[in-house]
């Protein structure tokens, strides 16, 4: 990656007799300064090569904790330095460009960047790429089909038994389905939301979760039962997520910050809380407790198991 400059010059990959040619590339947009990267690719076969070059626009995994990317168009254009030029598809959740390679040519192309950051870059045969998208549209649906049904029955329990512990694990419920269908792209394909649109609410659905995570883990242990504070601690907590809610609105970052800081807290202070009222004598505490450790003392063995029946097999493979 190169640094955010308005025009950028590189030389270019050699080619199969070693030659080595400067090109350079100007901004797309006259006055801006972007970032750039720029890479390289050669086909050794004799048919000409066609690829995709794919930029996801969010990746939950390494978006970050304190000022976290929630997803944005991560490639203006594309440039090659010799040959046919990119062409971008049509793709709502990523930036897809067509490269067409000729035979035994080393191209090399430049990258206009839209972010300053670029978090993954793919490299995809365009029948295979077609083949994922298909499996994952299915993938989505299904986990989309049943977020939405696990919501609609704590919903429905909720209003058949009004004990405090259903109401919290419907919004939970709820909450978990609405930033489902915001990381899938559903609500995009259904209200046409833009980028800086779906990054609201992506923000804002994850402080609801932030939200519901600390009712649903007060309700579940009834924590009033022990001590007062633990309500007064709970409210403040709730008023803290609402402030935060309405905080994404003007700036999506950093409340996206604060809701996963909290999610992480009240993961950390559950825990400490369940273990807590475990060795008080609380029934559902007990009840977590052991199931935890019941499930650690499972996986154990069966990874036990599987090493002690590894060098057997193979050596009767042998």
């Amino acid at each position: 990656m190169c640094q955010a400059t308005s025009r950028i010059e590189v030389s270019t990959a050699p080619d199969k007799d070693g030659v080595v040619r400067r090109i350079e590339v100007s901004a797309l947009e006259a006055g801006a300064q972007p970032s750039w990267i720029v890479f390289a690719l050669t086909n050794d076969s004799d048919e000409q090569l066609t690829r995709l070059i794919v930029a996801p626009h969010f990746r939950f995994v390494g978006s970050g904790v304190v000022w976290p990317d929630l997803g944005s168009s991560r490639i203006t254009t594309i440039t090659a330095s010799q040959g046919a030029a990119p062409e971008r598809e049509d793709n709502p959740d990523a930036d897809v460009f067509t490269l067409t390679l000729d035979p035994g040519a080393t191209v090399t192309y430049v990258a206009e960047l839209k972010t300053p950051a670029l978090p993954q870059l793919y490299l995809w045969e365009p029948q295979a790429f077609k083949d994922k998208a298909t499996g994952l549209t299915l993938y989505e649906g299904i986990v989309i089909g049943i977020a939405g049904l696990l919501a609609l029955f704590l919903t429905i329990v909720f209003v058949v038994r009004g004990a405090l512990v259903f109401p919290a694990a419907a919004a939970l419920a709820w909450a978990v389905f609405a930033y489902v269908c915001i990381d899938f792209g559903f609500w995009r394909k259904v209200f046409g939301f833009e980028d800086e649109a779906e990054r609201i609410w992506r923000a804002g659905v994850e402080a609801t979760i932030g939200g519901a995570l600390i009712i649903f883990l007060f309700a579940y242990l009834n924590l009033r039962r022990w001590h007062v504070r633990y309500l007064h601690v709970a409210l403040v907590w709730l008023v803290l997520m609402s402030a935060v809610v309405g905080l994404s609105v003007y700036n999506a970052p950093v409340a996206a910050g604060v809701a996963r800081i909290s999610i992480a807290t009240v993961a950390a202070v559950g825990f400490l809380l369940i273990l807590s009222l475990a060795a008080r004598g609380s029934d559902r505490a007990v009840t977590l407790s052991r199931r935890g450790i019941s499930s650690s003392c499972g996986w154990r063995r069966r990874a036990r198991r599987r090493s002690a029946i590894s060098p057997t097999i193979w050596r009767r493979r042998d």
